[in-house]
């Protein structure tokens, strides 16, 4: 078993060098501005709101999804749609649509398709994975 680590990522907007032990500012403040906007906001909206894009509407992780993943996520579990959906102030459909988006996308790119030529197949990621 992978053994958890106690430091903060480096992708932290604050730079903290452990993890948050308040709620952080900047995830309270993404999260005010999803849950105000009310409706679900497009990629290029979201990306022009303030705060911490790695906010996460979990409590007891102060906000902060580095710490939830370090100190409250099982290692050997994938998050569910439901999760992910729910951690991040959206529907399971808008997660649905996301997930398949960045497939495309990952198919698209030149990295995939080298993992593609070298194993001599098109079906690297199968489409309910």
């Amino acid at each position: 078993m992978q053994q958890k680590t106690s430091k903060m990522d480096d992708r932290c907007l604050r730079k903290l060098d452990d993890f948050p032990q308040t709620y952080c500012p900047l995830a309270v403040l993404r999260l005010k501005a999803l849950r105000n906007a009310g409706r679900e906001l497009t990629e290029e909206e979201e990306a022009v709101l303030g705060g911490c894009p790695y906010a996460i509407s979990h409590q007891m992780s102060n906000y902060c999804f580095f710490k939830y993943i370090a100190e409250h996520h099982p290692v050997n579990r994938s998050l569910t749609d439901i999760e992910i959906a729910h951690y991040n102030s959206i529907s399971v459909d808008a997660v649905k649509k996301l997930e398949s988006k960045a497939v495309n996308k990952l198919r698209q790119s030149d990295d995939f398709q080298e993992i593609m030529d070298a194993y001599q197949t098109d079906k690297i990621v199968d489409d309910n994975e």
